[in-house]
C-alpha cells in the first residue's frame, strides 16, 4: 500500500512548491488537487506541469477539479463544462503517469431536483469519460461524495454503481463522506473490495465535511483499519486533510498508517 498526501492541505499555494514540501515531508505519493489559482488554465499549461512535476520524480495521483464542478448539474452548460474539465484532467494525468484519477459523480443540490435523473446523468457522464479515456488508459475512480441531502446514492446504490462498467472504472471510498451519510464504513469497504483501489482518510464531527486528521472527529477508526489490513496490497491510502493542516501532522499519521503494511507485526491498536 502507498500512503499519499493530498495537496488539499496546501490548497491555494504554488503547485510545484506544494509538491516539494510534501516530498520533503516523506509522502510515498502525492494526490494533486486541481483547484485554486495554481491550477487555473491547466489545460493550456500541460507541458509546463508535465515537465515540472516529472522533474520531481514523485509518484502522483490526480483529483479532478471539485469547486463549481457538478457532472449532474441541472444546467446543461455546467454539465458540459464539467465533462471538459475532467477530460483535460485525464489527459494531464496520462502525461504524468498518474496511478489513478478521482472522479466525483455529482451532487443533487436541492430537494426539488430528481435524484433518479441525477443518477442517470452520472452514468452517462462516466460512460463518456471512459470512452474518452480509451486513448489514455487511466484508472478512473468514482468517489462517494455529498452528505445526506446532496449525495446521489444510498450505500447500497453506490456499492452497485460500477456493476455495469468496465474494469477501467474503480472505487475510491471517502471515509469522511461515508460518515456524513451515516453509512457502515467497514461494510462498505468490504462490499466494494474487488474494485476498491483507493481510500480517502479524514475525520469530521458527523455533521459537516471538515476534513480533520484521523482521530480528531467521531469516526471509529479501529474497524476501518481492520478491513484495510485485509485489503488488496496495491491499495492507495490518501490523507486528505483540510487546507492549513501542518505537514508534520500528515507525516505523523502516515507513519502510524505504515503499521498496516509493516512486516514487523504491529496491530491496529498501535495506531
Amino acid at each position: 500500500m502507498k500512503i499519499y498526501f493530498s495537496e488539499l492541505c496546501l490548497l491555494g499555494n504554488n503547485v510545484f512548491s506544494n509538491v516539494d514540501q510534501m516530498i520533503a515531508a516523506g509522502a510515498d505519493g502525492i494526490e494533486l488537487m486541481m483547484d485554486g489559482p495554481g491550477w487555473d488554465r491547466f489545460d493550456v499549461r500541460m507541458d509546463e506541469f508535465a515537465r515540472e512535476l516529472h522533474s520531481r520524480k514523485a509518484v502522483y495521483s490526480v483529483h479532478t477539479p471539485v469547486w463549481d464542478i457538478n457532472l449532474t448539474s441541472e444546467n446543461h452548460f455546467v454539465r458540459q463544462a464539467a465533462i471538459q474539465s475532467l477530460q483535460y484532467s485525464i489527459e494531464l494525468s496520462a502525461k504524468l503517469g498518474a496511478e489513478h484519477v478521482v472522479v466525483h459523480p455529482g451532487f443533487c443540490m436541492s430537494s426539488c431536483f430528481d435524484k433518479e435523473t441525477a443518477k442517470e446523468r452520472a452514468r452517462e457522464a462516466l460512460w463518456e469519460l471512459l470512452d474518452f479515456n480509451k486513448d489514455y488508459g487511466m484508472k478512473l475512480l468514482v468517489e462517494n461524495v455529498g452528505d445526506k441531502n446532496t449525495s446521489l446514492f444510498t450505500q447500497e446504490e453506490y456499492a452497485a454503481f460500477l456493476d455495469e462498467f468496465p474494469p477501467e472504472a474503480g472505487y475510491l471510498v471517502d471515509v469522511g463522506h461515508a460518515c456524513l451519510n451515516g453509512w457502515d464504513i467497514p461494510a462498505l469497504l468490504f462490499a466494494v473490495k474487488d474494485r476498491l483501489l483507493a481510500v480517502h482518510l479524514h475525520d469530521n464531527d458527523g455533521i459537516s465535511d471538515q476534513h480533520l486528521p484521523m482521530h480528531q472527529g467521531v469516526i471509529p477508526w479501529e474497524p476501518v483499519f481492520s478491513v484495510l489490513q485485509s485489503a488488496r496490497p496495491d491499495l492507495h491510502l490518501v490523507l486528505e486533510y483540510r487546507n492549513g493542516t501542518p505537514l508534520p501532522q500528515l507525516a505523523q499519521d502516515a507513519a502510524a498508517l505504515g503499521n498496516l503494511v509493516s512486516p514487523r507485526g504491529e496491530t491496529v491498536s498501535d495506531l
